[in-house]
């Protein structure tokens, strides 16, 4: 079973969560299929977002600086979560620099997911929050807010999303990593963050 929880944990890595989660939209919301041009760009930015932070902390743990690529010591999480924003920071001003035009729905998402990992980062002083469970949290929090907004008429495949953010927290806890406690306030900032950021700016 540990080896199924490896996978789990590899797979829906949080890293790669946020480009799963877009091309999900992308397959599912046919409002952002008629902006095909806008997709690739957004997802290739998250490609990039993805991939650079892995490379950055593979790098760190090579050179000493974490004792595992998990990250799993309390006092050795900062660093990772300042070079995944440092990636974020600068993906958001691609999306945002002159002559590219992103939907507001969209760059509220990417907003949403810098603004739980900030405040992941201000807790991990104090509780090692989960990543994995705060980027599950947040992806679900994206397809609530997404389905209200565009009626995608996804009320019966919500659940499948408790579902996954389930057994991704089982294959943490299976692997040591993190506490209930843990994996319940990660998925709580991801999703109350995500929704609240994404709908707001619905509303304006």
């Amino acid at each position: 079973m540990r080896y199924v929880a490896l996978v789990v944990s590899y797979v829906l890595h949080p890293l790669w969560v946020p480009l799963f989660l877009f091309m999900l939209l992308w397959s599912v919301d046919p409002w952002l299929r008629l902006q095909p041009a806008m997709m690739v760009y957004v997802s290739s930015i998250l490609f990039i977002n993805a991939v650079a932070p892995a490379i950055s902390i593979y790098a760190l743990h090579r050179r000493g600086a974490l004792s595992d690529l998990e990250a799993s010591k309390r006092s050795e999480r900062t660093v990772p979560f300042i070079v995944v924003m440092f990636y974020q920071v600068l993906g958001y001003y691609a999306l945002t620099r002159p002559g590219v035009f992103v939907p507001s729905e969209v760059l509220a998402l990417v907003l949403a997911m810098m603004g739980s990992l900030a405040l992941a980062m201000v807790l991990t002083r104090w509780i090692k929050v989960s990543m994995h469970l705060l980027a599950q949290g947040g992806a679900l929090g994206a397809l609530w807010s997404f389905n209200m907004m565009h009626d995608l008429g996804l009320d019966g495949a919500l659940p499948i999303g408790f579902a996954v953010a389930g057994l991704v927290g089982w294959s943490r806890m299976r692997l040591g990593v993190h506490t209930p406690k843990e994996l319940a306030l990660g998925f709580l900032i991801g999703f109350a963050t995500v929704r609240t950021v994404v709908e707001w700016d619905g509303v304006l």
